[in-house]
């Protein structure tokens, strides 16, 4: 490839900078990397010509680097069609030329420069009548750019300013805009009261904050009222459950108002508070009963509003009869609609529009996410939606339409746009989870206390061995978007196995060979069952018949496959070599998570019984369903004689062992004092344990000026 230094290209709204190799989209920088830009750059440099997949294997994958060219240059084009906003499908910038390679089609504004020409000597008695043309040839450029001036001049694209608006050591998150928006409330906690969260405001421009609560929250999330005096908030407190609910207090501070009660849940998914554009009604989520359906989970969570003067209270109808659940609420700065997220499946929803009434109701075409949302705001002028989706910040507008992606943005966990001021807020959060292990002199004895094993920036977690106990699959985030990765079990030599980039895969499942790997995608917005081989190579659908299959792992004869679907809620097993799937669980509250017994008779699961989290089993051969004693809302895994139980608090958590035969649980260890744990994971031989353990989580406000 011939190198250009100093030039830069203009296609669009995009700049390309050859000498810095930076992409800009309107004199903000789009994060590329730098082999994905190399590429853009081949492509640039010959606009409309064919540049072969050959071409760009000579120039990027020398014959002496290891590594699998194909999926390697597939993934570093959808990165490029990614920081575009490009598809493959309609394409206005990069085309595919199946089998062959990939073409610049875009319109290029300002093409690389070359050196100019050494001047050609002129002779000296033409110099006068150059001096004349040249003369009269700038009078009539001039001119002409200036009669059209008004025609085809058009100011510049608004330049983005964006500046951390928090930087508070602990976790700050669900940013709130006053009025005329030059306040933000927000939540935070410090690392020394990890989820003892307070209601903080903050000015932009300064850097006093003001404490506006004084109750700590797991959960705490705000809005202003529309004239600027009050703000709600939903509070969510686990050890006080009456504590937990529906508040206004003044702007000012002083004494709080407790306008409703709300259903605790574990997650954060529900918590979120809405003002209604004439300052009369708050929206937010909470649980009916009893169970809208038989193969939901017993609570059922709808959109309900709460008068702040008279606290009578209404229920909305969901927006689609499919809604498993309808959270997160909004109401647009117009007073017309009610946006919500409906949950279809796990992980699957989308966003819907409603009239304040709740009575009309239709889907924001193309606001549908595979991973779930962690925030959606209104745009300023009530066009368009905003939402955080799997880290990223999207936006699509009210009419429907392909959603763009807004790069400015990473680690996106909740979004907030200012009704005036042209500003817009974003909670960057970031939870690094790590591998860790603990070695067992025997099944209920430890060798020692556990260790950090595998670690990074971006987080891993969710580890397997292999049955041979060579390596370890798990999942990371270190390369961009969450993959699965193989290393040897010493945690040396990670590859990556998967280019998803950007679906979050299910947890690993080793055959037992250790050739192959299974897990599930929610790619096409439904849960479904992935093969692909440990050392490499694209991934195979595997059919099992029924829908929303996910949560899959091996028998150990390697002849069955176990799996879990959704709505309904049920145990499967299926034929390796593929068939029908056998169901052997009843229809019902969730039963996800089955794995083998150690013994091949039963199929451990994991199932909501009256609102807590337990063990069951199953007979492999379907029905016989038990209750596992001792496993009511803790962490476990099948043991060869037993089970496994990681229970306790945040900073105290323990191993424990639970023995069939005696009916008694031992302590094994105490475990390193994270604030959460999870994912556990055992070795064949029973000496190696691993787990997910997060240490704490990280979240500062990030502020956007001159957001339109």
């Amino acid at each position: 490839m011939t190198e250009k230094l100093g030039l830069t290209v203009r296609f669009g709204v995009f700049d390309a900078d050859f000498r810095t190799q930076e992409l800009r989209k309107e004199g903000v920088r789009v994060k590329l990397p730098q082999q994905s830009f190399q590429i853009l750059q081949m492509l640039l440099e010959q606009p409309g010509e064919l540049v072969t997949r050959d071409q760009l294997r000579q120039a990027l994958w020398p014959g002496d680097t290891f590594v699998d060219f194909d999926h390697g240059l597939n993934n570093s084009i959808k990165r490029i069609r990614d920081a575009l906003g490009d598809s493959a499908d309609s394409p206005r910038y990069i085309e595919t030329l199946p089998r062959l390679g990939y073409r610049f089609i875009g319109s290029i504004d300002g093409k690389p420069d070359v050196p100019s020409p050494a001047p050609i000597p002129v002779p000296r008695h033409r110099w006068r009548l150059f001096t004349v043309v040249a003369l009269g040839g700038l009078l009539a450029a001039t001119l002409t750019i200036y009669s059209l001036r008004n025609l085809i001049w058009r100011p510049p694209p608004p330049t983005l300013t964006i500046i951390p608006f928090t930087t508070f050591p602990g976790f700050e998150i669900a940013p709130s805009f006053s009025p005329d928006g030059n306040q933000i409330a927000f939540s935070w906690h410090g690392f020394e009261k990890e989820f003892q969260s307070d209601l903080y405001i903050k000015q932009v421009g300064q850097e006093r904050v003001v404490q506006l609560t004084h109750h700590p929250s797991i959960h705490l999330a705000s809005a202003w009222s529309p004239d600027g005096r009050f703000i709600a908030f939903m509070r969510h407190v686990d050890a006080e459950p009456d504590v937990s609910g529906i508040y206004m207090i003044s702007a000012l501070g002083g004494s709080e108002r407790k306008l409703a009660n709300i259903t605790p849940l574990a997650g954060w998914e529900p918590i979120g508070v809405s003002w209604s554009a004439d300052g009369k009604w708050l929206a937010f989520a909470k649980a009916s009963s009893p169970a809208k359906k038989a193969d939901s989970s017993p609570e059922h969570f709808s959109t309900h509003l709460v008068n702040v003067e008279t606290t009578e209270e209404r229920v909305l109808p969901d927006p689609s009869p499919d809604c498993v659940h309808t959270w997160q609420a909004a109401f647009s700065p117009d007073g017309k609609y009610l946006a919500s997220i409906c949950v279809l499946t796990g992980g699957v929803a989308n966003i819907y529009l409603q009239s304040s009434d709740g009575k009309q109701a239709r889907e924001v075409v193309g606001a549908r996410s595979s991973e779930g949302f962690a925030g959606i705001a209104w745009a300023a002028d009530s066009q368009s939606m905003l939402y955080s989706s799997d880290q990223h910040l999207w936006r699509v507008p009210l009419v429907g339409g392909k959603p763009e992606k807004l790069l400015f943005a990473q680690d996106v966990e909740s979004v907030a746009v200012a009704p005036a001021g042209n500003r817009l807020a974003y909670a960057q959060v970031r939870h690094p989870s790590s591998i860790w292990r603990l070695e067992l002199a025997s099944e209920v004895k430890p060798a020692g206390p556990a260790t950090k094993l595998i670690s990074s920036s971006r987080g891993d977690g969710d580890s397997r061995i292999s049955p041979d106990g060579k390596y370890i699959a798990f999942l990371s985030r270190r390369s961009g978007s969450p993959e699965v990765w193989v290393c040897n079990r010493d945690a040396s030599n990670p590859v990556q196995l998967t280019f998803f980039g950007g679906p979050q895969p299910g947890s690993p499942s080793w055959s037992p060979d250790s050739r192959r790997i299974l897990l599930d995608l929610r790619a096409s917005g439904n849960a479904e069952l992935y093969i692909v081989t440990a050392d490499g190579g694209p991934p195979k659908r595997f059919l099992t018949g029924t829908t929303n299959a996910s949560n899959p792992s091996w028998s150990a004869d390697g002849h069955w496959i176990y799996f879990n679907t959704e709505r309904p809620d049920s145990i499967w097993k299926i034929p390796v070599e593929g068939g029908a799937a056998i169901r052997l669980t009843s229809e019902g509250e969730s039963r996800s998570w089955p794995q083998e017994s150690a013994d091949g008779k039963r199929v451990f699961f994991f199932r909501v019984a009256g609102g807590h989290g337990q063990a069951w089993t199953a007979s492999v051969s379907g029905g016989d369903e038990r209750f596992v004693p001792g496993t009511t809302d803790v962490q476990w895994l099948p043991a060869r004689n037993g089970i496994y139980i990681i229970n306790g608090s945040p900073r105290h958590f323990s191993l424990n062992h639970f023995d069939f035969v005696t009916q008694q649980a031992h302590k094994i260890a105490d475990l390193p004092g994270l604030f959460g744990i999870g994912a556990p994971a055992i070795s064949s031989d029973g000496r190696t344990f691993l787990f997910t353990g997060l240490e704490h989580g990280e979240g500062d406000i990030v502020l956007v000026e001159g957001f339109r």
